[in-house]
């Protein structure tokens, strides 16, 4: 369900310096939620005490499937991780684990300067999952010579 913005509400956050894409992606919470039977679920809180918990589904050939997030955390956590869950939807995981914060903040079109931080903890929250997902992968493999 999408949160609601009054009018005031929304002139005032693009003033501090959200852009309007960042405000729908919030409004609309794109991929806010919890997931079933992910491939890979990785939680970490940053030094602002925002928590990202990012889930991933991967379909074949490493192709990232499904993206979601959950957040504890501000505005900008939660503009952050939709804008990155949207980011790697359809890519490898190789082409995903190379997404930076500046492509981020690119992919968002704008963020206040003291919220970049958090485009820094979603890109971090993901590379973390993608390294535990590498981890699980290794010992699997080293399961079949066993």
């Amino acid at each position: 369900m999408p949160k609601k913005l009054a009018k005031k509400e929304f002139t005032l956050l693009k003033e501090q310096g959200y852009s309007v894409k960042a405000l729908q992606l919030y409004i609309n919470r794109v991929n806010v939620g919890s997931m079933g039977r992910p491939d890979v679920v990785f939680v970490y809180t940053g030094p602002c005490g925002d928590t990202m918990k990012i889930y991933l589904k991967l379909g074949e050939n490493g192709v990232i499937q499904d993206a979601k997030f959950q957040y504890d955390g501000c505005l900008g956590l939660a503009c952050s991780g939709s804008a990155l869950t949207t980011l790697i939807i359809g890519k490898r995981v190789e082409e995903a684990r190379k997404i930076t914060v500046e492509d981020l903040l690119k992919e968002l079109g704008g963020l206040p300067e003291i919220k970049r931080h958090c485009a820094k903890l979603a890109v971090t929250t993901l590379r973390k999952a993608l390294e535990k997902l590498r981890d699980c992968k290794i010992v699997v493999d080293l399961k079949e010579y066993l």
